[in-house]
């Protein structure tokens, strides 16, 4: 199955405390990003709105496009909630931050509210 994709909007998903405002689906429980209507499993549009952990794993770096591209947000991170978002990825060279890295929200005010994740270290 491959995971929703999508781009959440920047000032009510991201609070100060590093969760995440998503949708879950009253009926199959799947989650969805805040900017879909309708369920992505059942086609629900009974959303009830849910606060996440704001924790997931970097799924893989995406390619530049000309059109629509979001040179701020090159990684594709699935969320711990069941769906992935494109976010930048800071605390590491750029376009370096290897597949399957955990990553925690962050705010970043130096890049204007937009989804931003830190790696997160790991414990030996």
């Amino acid at each position: 199955m491959t995971p929703l994709v999508a781009i959440a909007p920047t000032s009510p998903s991201t609070p100060e405390d590093g969760e995440l405002t998503y949708r879950r689906c009253h009926w199959c429980r799947s989650a969805a990003a805040v900017t879909c209507m309708l369920c992505p499993v059942c086609g629900s549009a009974d959303l009830e709105p849910a606060r996440g952990a704001g924790q997931g794993t970097v799924q893989r770096l995406l390619r530049p496009t000309r059109r629509g591209s979001h040179p701020d947000r090159p990684y594709l991170v699935t969320l711990d909630e069941g769906f992935s978002v494109q976010a930048a990825v800071v605390g590491g060279l750029p376009g370096a931050v290897p597949i399957g890295t955990r990553v925690q929200l962050t705010t970043s005010e130096d890049e204007g509210r937009h989804l931003t994740f830190r790696p997160v270290p790991r414990a030996y």
